[in-house]
């Protein structure tokens, strides 16, 4: 069951980074009713205390920064919980009864902390920086000018500002639209916009940020916190904030971890709570307008917003979760699309639930969707995944039809294989889908995982003998025509797993059989032996130069030569030494301690 606060699109309060007098001013500016009468109360107060606490205020200037920067550290969730009206969405347990998901919508007089978010997602702005011949103010007060006074624009700031805009709005990548944005907020912040006569950041450069953020790969938790951030602001600002900037805010907090877990997919939730809850604008001005433009605070979801649910439920891997999504999916009323049965595929194959892919592809097929070639390819991982290596088989051995037509007549000729796939396994593939990177890699990493080490060596061959054809794949220069495919690390990790998990001892290393019957059974020869490995390894290092492995395949690397050659101390060293002349060493964890394992503390490595 899902249970708790799906509130964690709101940061938790934490220390500003911007400047102390600029954390005066918006302490001193915080509540919207500002009359004339109390700004000069607080000019006075402000005048009275200022000689007395400047000196202070230096030193506590720098050990909030110190604090922020640990807090932002130590501040890895993005829950506020505190004060929120709670709703309830409705979830079946594993049990049959009915469970409670928490919907924590915004309330009316509170908002999303905007600046704790801008702390998170950028610590001070770099905005400038790359051009040397641009120079902008130094955005954090460093003097004891009146904080008061600050608040007033004078016609060069103005000027600055205006170049920021034009910064913002021409920018082609994340990284100068971040950088102006974020130096907008700190020299002009949202809560003195009305007091110092400046307007707010226009929506039309606040969506173009939103694009660029929107498109960026890959999700990232800082890309997640940046769009919240500028949504935020187009909220508080009394802007619209578009069904797609709803959308790709959800798949960002479905995606910010390389792992997706059940917080994971409440966080999502909790954005689909907002985005479907109306909200009123914090902008005081504009209650009129939000009241004449009923669709501002909310929008209305369609099938991607239930298809990214779906998604990220799947990838939790958490029953309750998909069940949910599936249920508000139906609730709505929508027909699902192709993505929405794929992202229900890739979740049966995860959990290794066979009957949940059949029954997948047979609601395909009743709904008039073809797989395509990436649900060809889902079904050949998650029948390969599950130890059906003769489906598998099957599904690439069709595909390879289509490439390379088979001539072959006879009672397992290849119309006999089209059939047993459409009529038993209800997978149909078209006569013009042909294997793609993805296929092969696919099916080595299946038939090395289950030992058949000559399988994927076979499928290896076929795929560095075919041109790519895929889209955007390089021509060759001489020829014209599309190159060949090039060895890739996912296949070469998939050889090498399987060889840590299969490989055996040579033969001179084994313990002689004891009874007659272990004697006079015949020896059999194992493919995952010694002189394969070599083969594979000698492949891999002729990889491109500009190929880099990572720390985990060279250690499984070790791991398949120490059980393929029996540990063998002597063969290890050379094989280490090997990899750090040809991809430069210095690694860490375990592989400096297999190091030292190897050569000691103070053995002579590749360096």
């Amino acid at each position: 069951m899902i249970a708790g606060s799906t509130s964690s699109i709101r940061l938790s309060p934490a220390s500003s980074q911007v400047s102390c007098w600029l954390r005066q001013v918006q302490q001193l500016f915080a509540r919207r009713q500002a009359t004339s009468r109390t700004f000069q109360v607080h000019r006075h107060i402000h005048a009275v205390h200022m000689m007395k606490e400047r000196a202070q205020e230096e030193v506590n200037c720098v050990v909030s920064e110190r604090k922020a920067d640990d807090a932002l550290v130590r501040n890895a969730g993005l829950a506020d919980h505190s004060n929120t009206t709670v709703q309830q969405t409705r979830v079946l347990k594993p049990s049959g009864q009915d469970g409670l998901m928490s919907r924590a919508p915004l309330p009316a007089d509170e908002s999303l902390n905007v600046g704790a978010i801008h702390i998170h997602a950028g610590i001070r702005s770099t905005y400038g920086q790359q051009n040397p011949h641009h120079h902008y103010p130094n955005p954090h007060y460093t003097g004891h000018q009146n904080p008061i006074e600050s608040l007033e624009a004078p016609p060069d700031r103005l000027k600055i500002r205006q170049e920021l805009l034009d910064s913002l709005l021409k920018a082609t990548s994340v990284t100068d639209g971040w950088e102006a944005y974020h130096t907008l907020t700190v020299m002009f912040p949202h809560h003195i916009h009305n007091l110092s006569g400046v307007s707010k950041i226009p929506q039309r450069h606040l969506h173009h940020l939103a694009r660029l953020l929107a498109s960026a790969k890959p999700r990232t938790r800082t890309l997640f916190l940046r769009l919240s951030a500028v949504l935020t602001m187009l909220h508080r600002s009394g802007y619209r904030i578009y069904l797609w900037e709803w959308n790709a805010l959800l798949d960002c907090a479905g995606k910010r971890w390389r792992k997706c877990s059940l917080e994971d997919y409440k966080a999502a939730v909790e954005v689909f709570s907002k985005m479907t809850t109306p909200q009123p604008s914090e902008n005081p001005g504009d209650d009129e307008n939000l009241a004449a433009e009923p669709g501002m605070g909310h929008v209305q979801p369609d099938i991607i917003t239930y298809t990214t649910l779906i998604y990220i439920a799947g990838r939790s891997l958490d029953p309750s979760a998909i069940r949910h999504a599936s249920n508000l999916l139906r609730a709505s009323g929508l027909p699902p699309n192709r993505i929405t049965h794929l992202s229900l595929l890739h979740y049966y194959t995860r959990t290794k639930q066979l009957s949940g892919v059949r029954s997948t592809l047979q609601k395909m097929r009743e709904q008039g969707f073809e797989p395509g070639l990436d649900g060809i390819n889902a079904c050949v991982w998650a029948y390969g995944r599950n130890g059906h290596m003769d489906v598998a088989s099957t599904i690439y051995r069709v595909l390879r039809h289509n490439l390379q037509p088979e001539l072959d007549v006879g009672d397992y000729d290849i119309e006999a294989a089209i059939k047993y796939l459409l009529d038993v396994e209800g997978i149909a593939i078209r006569g013009d889908i042909i294997p793609d990177e993805i296929t092969y890699t696919s099916l080595i990493q299946a038939f090395a995982y289950h030992g058949q080490i000559m399988k994927a060596l076979h499928v290896f061959v076929d795929m560095l003998s075919t041109p790519n054809r895929e889209p955007k794949a390089a021509i060759s220069q001489q020829t014209g025509e599309p190159s060949l495919y090039q060895p890739t690390l996912a296949a070469f990790r998939g050889i090498f797993l399987g060889f840590a998990r299969h490989a055996q001892k040579p033969l001179l290393l084994r313990t002689p059989p004891g009874s007659l019957s272990e004697r006079l059974r015949p020896i059999q020869k194992n493919d995952w032996n010694l002189e394969n490995l070599h083969q594979v390894f000698k492949a891999f290092m002729n990889l491109p130069a500009d190929v880099m492995p990572s720390e985990r395949l060279i250690y499984w690397i070790l791991i398949s030569f120490g059980k393929a050659s029996g540990n063998d101390a002597g063969k290890l060293r050379k094989v280490f030494l090997q990899l750090e002349q040809r991809f430069g060493g210095g690694w860490g964890g375990r592989l400096d301690r297999l190091r030292k394992d190897l050569f000691g503390n103070n053995g002579s490595g590749g360096h």
